[in-house]
């Protein structure tokens, strides 16, 4: 299933399913056997702004939670275990929890979106809002493509914000993210 909108698809023929040049219909172009083997195409739009950015904020308080866990789970280990106050900072190289947690945090961040898009094509934002990650032809991402769209939220966001915003501004919907990928969100209407 194609998800790309007219303004995306350059250079393709604008006739409908079973025309001609001349409007008159034509023979299906598939055969009996694909019509028989095949199932009906589902129905899948692409998703907008704010559904996206609800699906986003699930997401983040998810995290969000796993910060602080983590945050207590480092401060349970400290009080537990050796003095860091009797180091001697000045000739020993400074050892930061705080930075330690910054970099726990980020690879959890990459591991949460990676791991669930490729798996999935789903975060458990998305899945709770019926919205799925798919290619622009409408396959699964798989892991690498995942990689790429959790790189590309760097991206969206350093610019402050603006190639998230891009969904909304963009008629295909899609973010940085998403057109550095070749992703799109869809929504299944049926099930949301």
């Amino acid at each position: 299933m194609d998800y790309r909108t007219s303004e995306e698809e350059t250079g393709t023929s604008q006739l409908q399913a079973g025309e001609t040049e001349r409007g008159t219909p034509t023979a299906p172009t598939s055969s009996p056997a694909q019509s028989i083997t095949s199932q009906p195409p589902v129905a899948l739009y692409r998703a907008g702004f704010w559904l996206r950015l609800v699906a986003f904020t699930i997401d983040l308080v998810i995290l969000g939670v796993f910060s602080i866990l983590l945050l207590f789970v480092g401060l349970l280990i400290s009080a537990l275990g050796t003095d860091f106050g009797s180091l001697e900072l000045t000739t020993q190289p400074s050892f930061s929890f705080r930075l330690l947690g910054e970099a726990a945090e980020l690879l959890a961040t990459a591991a949460y979106f990676t791991i669930l898009h490729g798996e999935t094509g789903q975060t458990i934002g998305k899945n709770l809002l019926g919205l799925e990650v798919r290619t622009v032809e409408g396959e699964r991402i798989g892991y690498s493509l995942a990689l790429i769209r959790f790189l590309g939220y760097w991206l969206s966001f350093v610019f402050f914000g603006l190639g998230f915003l891009w969904v909304a501004l963009n008629p295909g919907k899609r973010g940085w993210h998403d057109l550095l990928a070749g992703t799109v969100v869809v929504v299944d209407k049926d099930r949301a």
